[in-house]
């Protein structure tokens, strides 16, 4: 789905979510269960009408979240109380129109507390960074939950380098094949950030799990300055196996450490391989 903003993220939200008095009080008790303490809840009603919360309101109508903002939550965010907050306000008969909004096919699975989850993973990666319009990446971590992977607070925490960031071109990460093909996959890089690339490679760290397994594990990836867009590929043998796969990848630095761990989702490849009679041994791309 592109790009989405912070505030765009909260106004989209908000209409979704029981017990909200006004996007003020909103606001407040949002970033509060995320970790956040920069707004306080005045004590009294009067001080909470959308007239006197009319600076916090904003952060869910039309105002990107400032650094001083984003440096007062806690690296990672309270992404346990964060998702619970959402959970506990999204009611079921809001559900599926709140997932539609976001992104999810009408057809996926509906788990209201994963879907909270992935909710709240996606707004600490607008606290962790530097832009304010980040990847939609709600789908992506909706199923990465729905797998049976979990997302902890650790992996919402910021890039392992202050000031690098990365864009991965979402669309091509799900290939439907036969048992009989050669899957071609290439990714499609930005470096976002303000720091160069150098020495890297693109690992698979599930490859004793999953079949079939790429023909290259480990790829290097050519260095690139900040802006720079890059490509990489490997070929994925399908051949000889039938079912629901995943392929889950991450950037790693010349140390061996994943650079991103707030974005390995934006990596994976996701594959489905069924038994098809009448198939040759095409490759796919």
């Amino acid at each position: 789905m592109g790009k989405i903003r912070s505030y765009e993220f909260l106004n989209k939200l908000y209409g979704f979510l029981d017990n909200q008095q006004n996007q003020g009080t909103y606001v407040i008790e949002f970033f509060r269960a995320a970790g956040s303490p920069y707004f306080v809840m005045p004590a009294t009603y009067k001080g909470r009408t959308s007239e006197a919360l009319e600076g916090e309101r904003h952060y869910a109508k039309d105002r990107p979240l400032t650094s001083e903002i984003k440096e007062s939550f806690p690296n990672p965010i309270d992404l346990d109380g964060l998702a619970a907050f959402i959970s506990k306000n999204l009611s079921e008969d809001k559900l599926a129109a709140c997932m539609t909004e976001f992104g999810i096919p009408s057809a996926a699975t509906r788990e209201k507390d994963k879907f909270a989850r992935a909710l709240a993973v996606q707004f600490g990666l607008f606290v962790t960074s530097s832009e304010d319009d980040v990847d939609n990446a709600v789908w992506g971590i909706y199923q990465t939950l729905l797998a049976g992977q979990p997302i902890s607070a650790d992996d919402v925490s910021g890039p392992r380098n202050p000031g690098d960031d990365v864009y991965v071109e979402l669309e091509g990460r799900y290939h439907a094949a036969d048992c009989y093909e050669i899957i071609h996959h290439e990714w499609k890089l930005q470096n976002r950030g303000k720091i160069p690339w150098e020495n890297r490679r693109l690992v698979l760290v599930n490859q004793a799990d999953i079949h079939p397994r790429p023909v290259q594990t480990i790829i290097p990836i050519p260095d690139a300055r900040p802006g720079e867009h890059i490509k990489i590929a490997t070929d994925i043998d399908a051949r000889g196996f039938e079912g629901e796969y995943e392929c889950r990848w991450e950037m790693q630095d010349a140390n061996g450490e994943n650079c991103f761990p707030n974005k390995r989702w934006d990596f994976n490849i996701r594959i489905h391989v069924a038994f098809n009679a009448m198939a040759g041994g095409e490759e796919r791309g």
